[in-house]
């Protein structure tokens, strides 16, 4: 099995003396993380009807639980408590009034309710340091992607997957990335929209429809408050063609960190972006192809992951490079032209990306060295699959377009 090493979440555990709450949509790989890297004397796994499991998988009492708690606090040792949230009211009491000894990890995957208990009513406000565990990230499923023989090309497409941590056990090196990518989808077809089900669980169905059309929304590029609006009334979702009515929808998604946020720089509002690339591939095949209500095959659906492959490498490179070089993700779109990626130091823009997942092509070049330059920046970068390709060697001789802009490709990732 391959093992992905997550080096930023494990240096802010071990190195925060704070009593820590790490929580995270299902499936982010927060046990794993914790049991895999994390140092600790005791582990306890709540179970859905309150029983108790130790790391040894010996089902204790909740008395002889809080026995071994105290214990084990008082003696100043590390105690990890893995989906707490369902011990209720008297456990959290006992946390609140508890002498603050030791150090407890907390791991909840109920995302509505960890926040609920971190607000300000909650006895739990203030005791804790939040550690919010989200998809891997790039960077680290690239690194764990170094040993092994995949072309430029597949190395990212694979990269962008495995950031689901559900999609790890689908790796196999023997095969293409495609074929692993395809297996993925096709053996997860249930999962998928499940992984963030469970936040609308104290939601009305109707409620939760309008969270799922949201998502739906967005999978087909529909990014903007008032197309995801329009989107919703034509299902029928909500009564008006009125974006102020999902604010609250987008809040909340936002906040629990399953879409996010990026400003249209030039138009002085924002697109909003699934997180999970799994889940964009996901919803946009259902609703373009209605996935879920028929059977797919593997070359089919090898056809359509190569449709939506390229929007989900844009998002990624543009994610990444925003977060490599400490700038804020931002997007514009003119009159004739968009640019895939302006990167912005506060306010002002500081990187202008066009990223061109295909076989290059001399005008091509021309064409994104020209788009990138309608923006007033200190840098130019086109990113492409590889760099040392033909035509992007013999057009970056040319002196006119060499000094004009950057390239990058998987490597400098």
């Amino acid at each position: 099995m391959m093992i992905i090493e997550r080096p930023e979440y494990i240096r802010r555990i071990e190195k925060t003396n704070k009593w820590m709450l790490v929580y995270g949509r299902r499936k982010t790989g927060k046990t794993f993380l914790i049991n895999k890297f994390i140092k600790f004397d005791e582990y306890f796994f709540v179970k859905t009807d309150k029983s108790i499991l130790t790391k040894e998988s010996k089902q204790i009492s909740y008395e002889t639980f809080m026995e071994i708690l105290k214990r084990s606090l008082d003696e100043k040792k590390t105690v990890v408590i893995d989906e707490f949230h369902r011990l209720g009211t008297e456990f959290f009491d006992f946390i609140h009034f508890v002498e603050k000894k030791g150090k407890l990890i907390l791991i909840s995957s109920t995302l509505f309710l960890s926040k609920k208990l971190i607000t300000s009513n909650s006895a739990l406000l203030g005791l804790f340091a939040e550690c919010p565990v989200e998809v891997i990230s790039l960077k680290d499923v690239l690194n764990a992607l170094k040993g092994f023989k995949f072309s430029n090309k597949e190395r990212l497409e694979l990269a962008i997957l495995l950031r689901e941590p559900i999609a790890i056990d689908y790796f196999d090196e023997k095969k293409s990335a495609r074929e692993i990518i395809v297996n993925v989808v096709l053996g997860s077809l249930k999962t998928i929209p499940a992984l963030t089900g469970e936040i609308f669980f104290e939601e009305e169905r109707e409620m939760s429809a309008v969270y799922e059309g949201v998502l739906r929304a967005v999978s087909l590029g529909k990014g903007v408050s008032g197309e995801i609006a329009s989107y919703l009334f034509s299902k029928w979702l909500i009564k008006k063609d009125d974006p102020s009515i999902i604010q609250q929808y987008l809040n909340n998604l936002l906040s629990f960190g399953i879409i996010k946020r990026i400003e249209m720089v030039n138009k002085k509002r924002f697109v909003y972006k699934l997180k999970s690339s799994l889940a964009k591939i996901y919803y946009y095949i259902d609703e373009k192809y209605n996935l879920s209500e028929r059977t797919v095959s593997e070359k089919e659906l090898a056809v359509i992951i190569n449709e939506v492959m390229p929007k989900i490498v844009e998002e990624n490179v543009r994610e990444h490079l925003a977060e490599k070089f400490g700038l804020r993700e931002g997007v514009i779109e003119g009159k004739d032209y968009e640019i895939d990626g302006c990167l912005l130091k506060f306010n002002k823009p500081v990187m202008a990306i066009e990223i061109k997942w295909k076989k290059m092509r001399k005008a091509d070049i021309t064409r994104s060295v020209e788009t990138v330059h309608k923006v007033a920046c200190e840098r130019r970068v086109l990113f492409v699959q590889d760099k040392s390709d033909k035509a992007i060697k013999e057009a970056m001789k040319k002196t006119d377009i060499g000094k004009k802009i950057e390239v990058f490709d998987v490597d400098d990732l």
